[in-house]
């Protein structure tokens, strides 16, 4: 009875043995979490804290991925950019010496009109100074456009996703500091020589120039005009001797060793006597500063046709495209004793008076070197060039310079220094694709005289030959 009563106090009567039993398994599942509370409180602050973690490193991850991602893709499309920028570069090149191959025939089309302005043929036309409007439809087909000439039915044409320009010059337009290709060894010395000299100013009394060679350069020396002529005339002659210009006499003689000076400096050198290779070794001479570089080598960094000398060139100058003042430079080498070269008034007005001309009819003038010289010493007929400005400004215009007087003999020494032509031409070809820039710098040689070096046969191609090629 005893148990019995037990049995009867934990289940109440009329209640079975099944719900008994789950009431039982209820009590039993659901006893522990009345027991747990503060556990499962901490259970829920690990997961938070894990969540929390996973969500940051995700995100460290996904931003490593985003910039990793556009790292690659900007790099990828900077190198697309400056791949198509080079070929644009390559194809400015090609261009300019398939317009250059083209010459003759340009000249034929060309030639009646140039025979009735100026009554007779025409020189070899500067078609490269042109390259970059005339190739514009190649380069820059989107600004060439709705212009005099229609390409939208042309093929092979349309917009390339960027753009080329084309700076392109004869190098004999410049004053040639490197041993002339034409002339024996001395009159080559005497020749640089001359031309420096007339170049920096030395004819003129007082010059401009003259405080660049008042004050100490880099190695704390003074270098006077004489000094830096000779310099640059040992750097490349074969002899040991110092060279010494005395311009009075225009003759080129030695004294002392070449390696004289350039031994005593702090960082001491020998000269290289052997042609300039390139033109910054001009920077090794001694008196070469950055003045002297602005002012007589290269005045404008971003415009290369500015530049002033060159290392590649027969010695002879072209009066068609040479600046005024390297004009001067070379006729003042022989005629030193003119007002054009004595008077810095009449070399302005000279300087100007051509810079004028040039900028208002782009035509070269000056058929053979004579026409040239008749423009020096105000000859000629009525087409030649300074009758013609002499009845436009009038006999006393204050505008002419004083024109020189030469003896047969000058007439002919000149005239063998210039040369209407030009052989081996400058190129420089730059590609532009978004922020990409590209620019391929060449030296082109196109004279039919070149022969390839043995044991090479052949001629010169249509397209001339690389002197100098170089990629930035």
């Amino acid at each position: 009875m005893t148990h019995l009563k037990r049995s009867n106090a934990r289940f109440p009567l009329g209640a079975s043995h099944d719900s008994r039993s789950r009431r039982r398994l209820r009590v039993r599942v659901t006893a522990p979490e009345s027991r747990g509370p503060k556990q499962d409180k901490r259970q829920r602050g690990v997961a938070l804290i894990i969540a929390v973690t996973s969500i940051a490193i995700l995100s460290v991850l996904l931003a490593d991925m985003h910039e990793s991602t556009g790292t690659a893709h900007a790099i990828a499309t900077t190198q697309r950019d400056q791949l198509k920028a080079e070929y644009l570069a390559k194809s400015g090149i090609n261009l300019t010496r398939l317009l250059v191959g083209q010459e003759p025939r340009i000249r034929q089309i060309v030639a009646p009109m140039y025979q009735m302005l100026l009554g007779r043929p025409p020189p070899q036309l500067p078609v490269w100074t042109l390259a970059n409007d005339l190739l514009r439809p190649f380069c820059d087909y989107e600004s060439s456009e709705g212009g005099a000439i229609d390409f939208g039915s042309a093929e092979g044409l349309g917009d390339l996703g960027g753009t080329c320009e084309i700076i392109s010059f004869a190098e004999n337009s410049k004053i040639n500091v490197n041993l002339p290709l034409l002339l024996s060894a001395e009159d080559g010395k005497r020749s640089v020589a001359m031309q420096l000299f007339a170049l920096t100013g030395g004819y003129q009394s007082p010059s401009p120039y003259d405080p660049i060679f008042s004050n100490r350069d880099a190695d704390g020396q003074f270098t006077s005009r004489l000094d830096l002529v000779s310099a640059v005339v040992d750097w490349w002659d074969f002899d040991t001797n110092r060279t010494q210009f005395d311009p009075g006499r225009t003759e080129v003689t030695s004294a002392g060793g070449e390696d004289d000076v350039s031994r005593s400096y702090d960082d001491p050198y020998s000269v290289k006597n052997a042609p300039f290779d390139s033109l910054q070794e001009l920077r090794l001479i001694r008196g070469v500063g950055e003045d002297f570089w602005s002012t007589f080598v290269e005045p404008s960094a971003e415009d290369p046709n500015a530049r002033v000398m060159t290392i590649y060139g027969s010695g002879r100058v072209n009066p068609n495209e040479a600046p005024p003042e390297v004009l001067l430079a070379r006729l003042c080498s022989f005629i030193e004793d003119q007002p054009l070269c004595v008077n810095p008034l009449e070399a302005a007005k000279f300087i100007q008076l051509l810079s004028t001309v040039r900028s208002m009819i782009p035509v070269p003038f000056f058929t053979r070197p004579t026409d040239f010289l008749n423009f020096i010493e105000g000859r000629g007929g009525s087409r030649d060039l300074y009758p013609m400005l002499r009845g436009f400004l009038g006999e006393d215009s204050q505008l002419l310079f004083t024109p020189a007087s030469l003896t047969p003999q000058q007439r002919t020494e000149i005239a063998r220094l210039f040369v209407t032509g030009a052989k081996i031409l400058t190129v420089h070809s730059t590609g532009r694709v978004g922020r990409a820039r590209v620019r391929i710098n060449s030296v082109m040689n196109f004279h039919e005289r070149w022969n390839p070096p043995p044991p090479n046969a052949g001629g010169m191609p249509a397209l001339g030959v690389f002197h100098y090629y170089r990629v930035d």
